[in-house]
C-alpha cells in the first residue's frame, strides 16, 4: 500500500476548510430564507465532504508556489487566491461526480450512497408524491449544477489566464464525458478511444489544467503552460490507468465505489483494450459480453480472470512505470524550487500507485 505524499496531505485541510467555509455561508444565508432551500445546500455539503483525495487541488497549489518562485513573486500566507482556485477545483469535481453518477445509474461513490439514490428513498421515506427516480435524479443534477457555480465563484479572483483556462477545463471535461457515453454505447472500445477518453477526462482535467491554472494566478507564461502541458499528459495517463486497474481489482472498502462497474457499464478503459488484444478466441468471446445489461456477478468474475490470464494487467503496470519514469526531467525543466520539485515529484508518484 502507498501512504498519500506530504505534498498531498499538507493542501487537504486548508482546501476542505474554504471548502466548508463556503457550503457553511450559504447553508446559513439559504436556510435564513426558507430551511427547505438550505436543505438542499447541505445535502450538497454532506456529499462534498465525504472522502475526496484532493489531488486536483495538490497539483494546483504546487504549481501556483512554483509559478510564483518562479515570476519572483512573494506569496502571503495563507495564500487566499491559490486556495480559492484550488477549491475550484474540487468543486468541479464534485459537479462532475454527481453529474457521473447519474449518468452510470451508480448506487456508491467515495464509500457513501450516491446523491440520487439518497434522495429516491428520501421521497420513499417521507411518502412525497412523484417517480422516485426522476425525483432523484432531478435534485442530484441540480445539486451538481450548483457545485458548478460555486467552483465558477471562486475563480473569480482569478487572472485572465486563469479564466481561459478554467473555461477550456470545463468544456473538455463535458465533451470527454459525452465520448465517455458515447463510446461504451457504440462499443467502441479500442486502444485509440480509450485513451481520447483519458486525455480529455484525466489527463488534461486532472493533472495538467489544475497545475495550468494555479501556474496563471502568477501571470501568462505561455512557455510555462507548455512544460506544465508536457509534465501533466503523462502524469494523468499513468493516473487513469492505475484508475483502470483499481476499477477491476480494487477493493471496494479502498476505491469507495462497486469494483467491475467499468465492466458492466462497457466504459473504453485501456486496460480492457489491452486484455482484448491479447486474448485468445475464447477469452475474446467472454469479454465481448463487456456492456451487455444481463451480466451477473459471476460474468464479471470470469471477465477479470480472462483478464488478469492474458497479462493486461503487467501490462499496463509496465506503461503506467513508463509513462512516469521522464516525470523527474520534466519537472526540472519547469525551473521551479527544489522543495516544489520534490512536491510534484512525489504527486507524480502517488498517483500512478494509488493502493486497491
Amino acid at each position: 500500500m502507498t501512504d498519500a505524499p506530504d505534498a498531498l496531505t499538507g493542501v487537504i485541510g486548508p482546501v476542505e476548510t474554504l471548502i466548508d467555509d463556503t457550503l457553511r455561508a450559504e447553508i446559513d444565508r439559504w436556510t435564513a430564507l426558507d430551511p427547505r432551500v438550505g436543505e438542499g445546500v447541505q445535502a450538497l455539503a454532506d456529499h462534498a465532504g465525504v472522502g475526496g483525495k484532493r489531488i486536483r487541488a495538490a497539483f494546483c497549489l504546487w504549481a501556483r508556489r512554483g509559478a510564483a518562485a518562479r515570476a519572483g513573486i512573494d506569496l502571503d500566507e495563507p495564500d487566499t487566491v491559490g486556495l480559492e482556485v484550488a477549491a475550484a477545483c474540487e468543486f468541479l469535481q464534485t459537479f462532475a461526480l454527481i453529474h457521473d453518477d447519474v449518468m452510470d445509474d451508480a448506487a456508491r461513490r467515495r464509500g457513501a450512497t450516491t446523491l440520487h439514490v439518497l434522495h429516491a428513498d428520501k421521497l420513499v421515506a417521507r411518502g412525497w408524491l412523484g417517480e422516485p427516480r426522476r425525483f432523484g435524479e432531478g435534485v442530484a443534477m441540480l445539486l451538481g449544477d450548483l457545485a458548478h457555480v460555486y467552483a465558477d465563484r471562486l475563480v473569480r479572483n482569478g487572472t485572465p489566464s486563469t479564466w481561459a483556462i478554467w473555461d477550456e477545463m470545463r468544456i473538455e471535461v463535458n465533451l470527454g464525458q459525452y465520448l465517455d457515453l458515447r463510446s461504451a454505447a457504440a462499443g467502441d472500445l479500442d486502444e485509440d478511444t480509450a485513451r481520447r477518453v483519458t486525455t480529455f477526462k484525466t489527463a488534461l482535467y486532472t493533472i495538467v489544467r489544475p497545475m495550468q491554472l494555479g501556474a496563471s494566478l502568477a501571470g501568462d507564461d505561455p512557455e510555462l503552460f507548455a512544460l506544465l502541458d508536457a509534465l501533466g499528459r503523462p502524469v494523468g495517463q499513468a493516473f487513469q490507468l492505475r484508475d483502470d486497474v483499481l476499477g477491476v481489482l480494487g477493493d471496494p472498502d479502498v476505491v469507495g465505489k462497486p469494483v467491475g462497474s467499468d465492466l458492466r457499464e462497457g466504459k473504453p478503459t485501456e486496460v480492457l483494450a489491452v486484455a482484448r488484444s491479447l486474448a485468445d478466441p475464447d477469452g475474446r468471446r467472454i469479454l465481448d459480453r463487456v456492456g451487455s445489461p444481463d451480466l451477473t456477478e459471476d460474468d464479471l468474475v470470469e471477465m477479470v480472470e480472462v483478464i488478469r490470464a492474458t497479462g493486461a494487467f503487467e501490462e499496463v503496470a509496465r506503461r503506467i512505470d513508463e509513462l512516469l519514469a521522464g516525470s523527474s526531467a520534466r519537472i526540472e525543466a519547469l525551473g521551479f524550487p527544489p522543495g516544489v520539485e520534490e512536491a510534484l515529484l512525489a504527486l507524480c508518484r502517488y498517483v500512478g500507485a494509488r493502493p486497491y
